[in-house]
């Protein structure tokens, strides 16, 4: 009874190494796919931020085509015509 026993502890010794390597693979695997990951949003990120500057650029080059107008808008003036959906 005692070489069954310790045959049967020897096996689920293996079979919990085992198990334990595994997991270590399938960690090692998602480590390194978030570290991919990582890299691809550091990308994305670096495209966009140059994005939001160049248009940030250009709104301000726009804003300054634009007239300055008063602040009470009296040299503006409206045409009363009707809508067209009218």
């Amino acid at each position: 009874m005692t070489r069954f026993y310790n045959i049967y502890r020897i096996q689920i010794k293996i079979i919990i190494v085992m198990d334990i390597e595994s997991r270590i693979a399938r960690l090692e695997e998602r480590l390194t796919w978030l570290q991919e990951h990582v890299i691809e949003q550091d990308k994305v990120i670096n495209l966009k931020s140059n994005e939001i500057e160049k248009l940030t650029k250009a709104l301000l080059a726009l804003k300054r085509q634009i007239p300055d107008s008063p602040a009470d808008g009296s040299d503006r003036e409206m045409p009363e015509e009707r809508p067209p959906h009218y």
